[in-house]
């Protein structure tokens, strides 16, 4: 027992957040693969394994050198700091530069005004429910992000992605996901920099987008040339080890110059995605995300304090999702209808922008880590997702479902012939 307690006095605590990580990351996958098998999104398999494997539940249960199995330290942190860093990337390359230019006008339409829908009544009524401004901002901006992963996982498991419906959706998650991280970056500013007048707001969005498009113009040009340059060589990882660099460097520039390190990633990832050997680097990004993405999203579990979980908190994870659910469809729902002209076409549409997924998670971890919002808010966020991940996606399912069968209009692929034309006198179809 003595040898035990001299080497828990003396552990070293990087060797103690590996242990951590590792153990996280081995549930991660079990959890994942569960969900997975469910037709669930895996990422709630990895979000559930931090929770119950997580230092408020079953890993303060296992003890080993006097310590609980999982400990959450500055180590961990920092890898988890990756994790979201390598996330957003992802996001970056998955949408690239040239996706903007299809449906583009139609889909930042519907992603404005689902954002602003979303953010305006949700600050609204958290300020009206007694929280800081400082909160109520960044609860508001929780709300803003949609999940592009789980949006584009249903409709790639329904071969829907390549129809009109599909794209238009993609896109305007795509389009959702950089006003959301402009959205931080505002803010982040406004919260930390005490910049609360309507002036200040205006010049801090203006600024944002000077910064972050000279960022993407700047990396768009030099990323995508010094790839290719880097394919010349025939050392082994040379385009993989450049593009990670990439994401690094512009995710350390966004943090020097006060903005979150994610916003660089994000463009970082959307610069490489004009280079030629983006299908290779698309490739080994999601290798790497295998481990960085459930680092991520298992150490965002475990924060959640289960043990705060109260009558309130069930009241505020109800009103949370409530609000989720509704601000997104009614915001999307206009939008969507004057493009497609199609009550269940918009439906669907509105429907699939409500899943909230890995942005709302990163800022509801940077508002913790700031000490902005309480933990009891964390636990609501967190479920919150959770919730909107599962009812969404199963709606959608459903939507689409009944429409392939004949239940309602059919979804219009793209290039598709126009459909025959109905019998009758006006089509010059005889009828028999």
């Amino acid at each position: 027992m003595a040898i035990e307690a001299a080497v828990a006095s003396t552990m070293d605590p990087i060797l103690r957040a590996i242990v951590t990580i590792s153990v996280l990351i081995f549930f991660a996958k079990i959890m994942a693969s569960v969900f997975s098998n469910m037709k669930l999104p895996a990422v709630l398999g990895e979000l559930i394994a931090g929770v119950v494997f997580g230092p408020y539940a079953l890993g303060s249960g296992i003890i080993i050198f006097g310590e609980p199995l999982v400990v959450l330290n500055e180590y961990v942190d920092a890898f988890a700091e990756i994790g979201a860093i390598m996330i957003l990337f992802s996001m970056g390359l998955e949408m690239g530069l040239t996706s903007l230019k299809e449906n583009g006008a139609w889909a930042a339409l519907i992603a404005c005004l689902g954002d602003l829908t979303a953010f305006v009544i949700t600050y609204e009524i958290y300020i009206r429910l007694g929280f800081s401004q400082s909160a109520a901002l960044f609860i508001a901006a929780i709300m803003v992000a949609t999940s592009l992963a789980i949006s584009a996982r249903v409709l790639e498991d329904l071969d829907m992605l390549k129809t009109e419906e599909g794209t238009l959706l993609v896109n305007a998650v795509a389009i959702d996901d950089i006003l959301s991280v402009a959205l931080l970056a505002v803010v982040t500013s406004i919260v930390f920099h005490g910049n609360v007048g309507v002036v200040e707001v205006a010049k801090t969005i203006i600024i944002f987008f000077i910064i972050w498009l000279t960022m993407v113009a700047v990396g768009a040009f030099v990323l995508p040339r010094m790839i290719e340059r880097f394919m010349m060589l025939e050392t082994e990882g040379a385009v993989e080890a450049a593009s990670i660099a990439s994401a690094f460097v512009l995710a350390a520039l966004a943090g020097s110059i006060g903005l979150s390190p994610i916003v660089g990633s994000y463009a970082a990832g959307m610069a490489v995605a004009e280079s030629k050997a983006l299908p290779h680097i698309k490739d080994f990004i999601r290798h790497i995300n295998t481990i960085f993405s459930p680092i991520f999203f298992t150490v965002v579990g475990a924060k959640m304090n289960i043990g705060l979980v109260s009558e309130q908190v069930i009241m505020g994870i109800l009103l949370m999702t409530a609000i989720a659910l509704s601000t997104k469809f009614v915001g999307c729902f206009t939008a969507a209808l004057a493009k497609v002209r199609d009550i269940m076409g918009a439906t669907r549409i509105s429907v699939g922008m409500i899943p909230r997924g890995e942005l709302s998670l990163i800022i509801a971890n940077i508002a913790l880590s700031k000490g902005v919002v309480a933990e009891s808010v964390y636990v609501q966020t967190v479920s919150m997702v959770i919730l909107t991940s599962i009812i969404a996606p199963t709606i959608l399912s459903r939507l689409y479902r009944v429409s392939q069968k004949g239940g309602g209009e059919q979804v219009k692929e793209l290039g598709a012939p126009p459909p025959p034309p109905k019998p009758g006198p006006e089509s010059g179809v005889e009828v028999s």
